[in-house]
């Protein structure tokens, strides 16, 4: 494994303890206005905390420039999955704001989880820029990014209808519905960064100034959208317990980007056992790490 890779891997790591250390300021800011509605000024009094601003700034900045970072260096497929590793950060930090102890299946989950990440890292199932601009100079390959694109803004169009009919499950439902749309994002921002260098030095084909703009329209888009709801979902329910269903569809996209948009050929054979048994590891590892016990008061 060569030094990018291995900086890869690292950033992505980075990437997951950042974003989960800034979701979990903004929890902690969530609660102290949770028992307000929307309409009271819910979102208006968060975005003068002070709290849920630092949140922001570690999660929407320090998370998500580690994470482009890890983007650039090994593409979609490995990056999802790394960035789970705050998870583990969620469980001890929800642990310590609430001067309470790991149970033994956190305990169980963590160690999963750090064996899922060692997995991922070993699979080495990277993406280039060069492949995703190959890729994207493929009429076929555009048509599954289009299905994949559309399936998955469905899924989330139709998850967070369901969270308004469903009241007690609102919050996971809202999560889900994140989850599906965060998919979008994981994906696209490789086009971005593929391109962005031709597009700004004016070498770009119509095309892929099209590709580009479509990229921008939906990363601005789902950051917005997933930012602002996520606060809705933690209103409505624990952080430990939101954010692991959020990452089941997060864990799951990978394996579809590199088999089939990219229809790319592991590196090996053991390489498809690598990735398949570390996102089992991480998606058991990340429902085990929110199976705390409900808070009453939601």
């Amino acid at each position: 494994m060569d030094l990018h890779y291995l900086a890869g891997v690292a950033l992505g790591v980075l990437g997951g303890i950042l974003t989960q250390f800034g979701q979990l300021l903004e929890k902690r800011a969530v609660n102290q206005f949770r028992a307000d509605s929307q309409e009271n000024g819910f979102f208006r009094r968060l975005i003068k905390s002070p709290t849920w601003l630092s949140g922001v700034f570690f999660g929407l900045g320090g998370g998500t420039v580690a994470y482009m970072f890890a983007q650039s260096l090994i593409g979609p497929a490995l990056t999802p999955g790394l960035m789970a590793s705050g998870l583990v950060i969620l469980a001890v930090g929800s642990v310590r704001m609430n001067h309470e102890n790991l149970n033994s299946s956190e305990i169980v989950g963590i160690v999963l989880m750090i064996l899922g990440i060692l997995l991922l890292g070993l699979s080495g199932l990277a993406i280039n820029s060069t492949q995703v601009r190959t890729t994207l100079a493929d009429q076929s390959a555009l048509q599954r990014i289009t299905l994949f694109t559309v399936s998955f803004f469905l899924m989330s169009i139709i998850t967070r209808s369901l969270a308004s009919r469903i009241k007690n499950r609102r919050g996971m439902l809202i999560a889900l519905a994140n989850g599906f749309l965060s998919c979008l994002s994981d994906f696209w921002i490789n086009p971005l960064l593929a391109l962005i260098a031709i597009v700004l030095l004016s070498h770009a084909k119509p095309s892929q100034i099209i590709i580009f703009i479509i990229a921008c329209i939906i990363l601005v888009t789902v950051a917005t959208t997933v930012t602002w709801t996520n606060q809705l979902a933690f209103k409505y329910a624990q952080a430990s317990n939101v954010v692991p269903v959020a990452q089941v569809p997060i864990q799951i996209a990978p394996i579809l980007v590199y088999f089939f948009i990219f229809a790319l050929t592991p590196p090996s054979s053991i390489s498809v056992v690598y990735i398949l048994a570390g996102t089992s590891l991480t998606i058991v590892a990340g429902f085990l790490l929110g199976r705390r016990k409900k808070d009453p008061t939601y």
